[in-house]
């Protein structure tokens, strides 16, 4: 039970905490290394520590999966709740008293919860639509072919968006719905002329995508008329964001916390719920985008293996082959099944059955098998330098940590184009250590800009934060920064734990990173380093602004006179405001 102590304000709740005792008591034991603690990351499919715990900032960040906050960062998604729900845990776990009222952590449950409402009420519009609406024939028919029936669209909540620009204008107004988030999430959209909205999705089969909850957060819709994109999806919200979310992952909660042996990724909405229709539910797709890392990252969260099911067109084999670096990134073993007569999943399912698809399941091959022999068809039909594809082959060998594996794929490739293993580890050895290392890699995503160094240096020496400086850093930032800028304005003073609380989950894991990143300077000294990269940002930015002036006369003569001399006077003025900003 709480003690009789005084109440506190929000802004000391972090300073009466301490993020090593809670990580260790809640998650795991803790090593020391340096000044930090690192331990294995709870958000991704961690095998050896990669979660980083600094005591002294009150922060974590993982060098992996780049999970990064302060305490109420890790609470809130460890275990997946709001910003309101993870401090009073806090409070509850170190004994603080604290009074709720007038909360002022960035919280958007109510809204988030209110954004997921309004997309389960048009669900179940456009699947009331599809099922009784007088002009479904044609949709129906078309699921029909593809092998589902109504019971498949009940329960997969299909549905269809009427031809008409304002068929969802007109419902929203009747219920009284709110306009203005249904043109945040996509459903409508309004005119530049008048202001008037109209609907987003218009003939077009519905599709609901859902998070891994099972809560809808967007919609696909599949063209009936041939009209271009042949799928459309709802747009970017706060809710939804194409990087990542894979569609079919709220089916997993059917294997009831069994971990599946594979992960099968496909390209299409009906192949994933075909293959769902059989009985298989460790399927999901990536929605007409390629594989990113955190499509890969939620997908080792499942599983360490996967299967890629894609066309076995030209397009489909690129696919196949760019999704290995994400997968590979994460620790990933990547098969590949290719099925016979230009088949999708549904389509051969829908044509052979269950059993023979169950059966060619039986033959995947790994992706890097498959890979080899696209490369052996770009070298003989296509003549595609050696050099090049030795290259290529490299760019994919680099992710692969496993030392015997690597050895077993690299005696493939040397096999299939005739090349000694000497020859192979030869040009690993020329080329640059920083392609070639993934470790080193996520290193390099903590090279600071010097105006990002600026801002650690200002945040970091909380005794001495000159405004002036302040507004010099704002004035060269880039939006990210703004963000962080905005917060700290209001209150100078502010630790860094506390402006992570008050940023959004994207600005607050890039403020981390920031942090996180090594870098050691004399805070008697912070100032100075403040106004040399102040001075290195303008002179880059100058630098910058040169190349392009001189890569425009370079071609000359596709500029008048007039253009020639406004680009040398330009020129000239910056090549004096450089020796300026040097002297």
């Amino acid at each position: 039970m709480p003690s009789e102590k005084e109440y506190i304000a929000l802004e000391d709740i972090l300073s009466k905490t301490s993020i090593t005792k809670y990580i260790e008591t809640n998650w795991s034991s803790l090593r020391k290394v340096g000044s930090n603690h690192i331990t294995l990351c709870p958000f991704h499919d961690d095998k050896k520590p990669s979660l980083s715990i600094s005591e002294e900032k009150g922060l974590y960040h993982c060098f992996s999966c780049k999970a990064g906050g302060n305490l109420i960062t890790f609470v809130k998604e460890f275990k997946n709740i709001s910003s309101g729900e993870a401090i009073k845990d806090i409070c509850n776990f170190f004994d603080i008293k604290f009074e709720y009222k007038g909360l002022s952590v960035k919280d958007n449950t109510k809204k988030v919860s209110q954004l997921i409402k309004l997309n389960s009420i048009i669900a179940k519009l456009y699947n009331k639509v599809l099922i009784e609406g007088k002009s479904s024939k044609m949709a129906i028919e078309y699921l029909k072919e593809r092998g589902f029936s109504k019971k498949d669209i009940i329960d997969n909540e299909i549905g269809l968006a009427p031809e008409s620009w304002d068929f969802l204008v007109k419902f929203i107004d009747q219920k009284n719905l709110n306009q203005g988030y249904s043109e945040e999430i996509g459903l409508i959209k309004k005119k530049e002329i008048n202001n008037s909205y109209f609907d987003f999705f218009r003939n077009r089969i519905i599709f609901p995508i859902k998070n891994r909850q099972g809560s809808i957060i967007a919609f696909a819709g599949r063209s009936l008329n041939n009209d271009e994109p042949k799928y459309l999806n709802s747009k970017e919200s706060q809710i939804f964001s194409k990087r990542r979310i894979l569609y079919g992952t709220n089916k997993f909660s059917l294997l009831k916390g069994k971990k599946p042996k594979f992960v099968y990724i496909v390209e299409g909405y009906t192949d994933v719920l075909m293959m769902n229709k059989i009985g298989i539910n460790n399927v999901v797709a990536s929605m007409g985008t390629s594989l990113t890392n955190e499509h890969a990252n939620e997908i080792s969260k499942l599983s360490d293996k996967v299967v890629l099911i894609f066309d076995s067109d030209e397009a489909g084999l690129n696919a196949s082959f760019k999704s290995i670096d994400p997968l590979f990134a994460n620790g990933i073993d990547v098969y590949k099944l290719s099925l016979p007569d230009s088949f999708d999943p549904c389509d051969f399912i829908k044509t052979n059955g269950k059993s023979a698809f169950i059966d060619i399941l039986k033959h995947v091959q790994p992706i890097m098998d498959s890979y080899i022999e696209y490369l052996k068809i770009q070298y003989l039909e296509k003549n595609k330098a050696l050099n090049s594809i030795i290259n290529e082959f490299l760019s994919k060998l680099i992710y692969i940590s496993d030392v015997f594996k690597k050895d077993i794929i690299i005696n493939n490739f040397c096999s299939t184009f005739s090349i000694t293993k000497t020859q192979i580890e030869k040009k690993m050895n020329s080329l640059n250590s920083s392609n070639l290392n993934i470790d080193k890699k996520i290193k390099t995503d903590f090279n600071l800009s010097p105006i990002e160094i600026a801002l650690k240096v200002f945040v970091e020496n909380t005794k001495s934060r000159d405004p002036n400086l302040l507004k010099e850093i704002e004035g060269l930032a880039k939006p990210q920064i703004l963000k962080i800028i905005h917060i700290i304005k209001k209150d100078l003073n502010s630790e860094p734990a506390k402006i992570l609380t008050m940023l959004d989950d994207e600005s607050s894991k890039y403020f981390s990173n920031i942090l996180f990143a090594s870098t050691e300077f004399d805070f008697e000294m912070s100032d100075n380093i403040i106004n040399e990269c102040i001075l290195k940002t303008r002179l880059d930015s100058l630098k910058e602004i040169k190349r392009k002036i001189n890569m425009k006369l370079s071609n000359a003569k596709g500029l008048s006179s007039d253009d020639e001399k406004t680009l040398l006077l330009e020129l000239n003025n910056i090549i004096k405001e450089e020796k300026k900003i040097k002297s």
